[in-house]
């Protein structure tokens, strides 16, 4: 069975984190769209790789305001 990882996109003091699971370190940014960004190029370089993947996106308030779910890529 496959295990899904996740990836948060949060505010934090001073910006925003994109944060995965797997022992991958957060990323900070500035703009929080370029933090959903970012978030959205490792899940999918990460399904690509085989696995699931879901990131979650919270507001300035830290309020859910978005989930995606990328599935794994078969290998061609």
């Amino acid at each position: 069975m496959l295990r899904q990882r996740q990836i948060a996109v949060a505010p934090v003091d001073g910006g925003w984190s994109v944060a995965c699971d797997g022992g991958i370190e957060p990323i900070m940014f500035l703009s929080g769209a370029r933090a959903e960004s970012q978030a959205r190029t490792l899940a999918l370089r990460l399904s690509e790789a085989g696995g699931n993947v879901e990131v979650t996106v919270r507001d300035r308030s830290s309020t859910l305001v978005g989930s995606t779910r990328y599935f794994a890529r078969p290998a061609i």
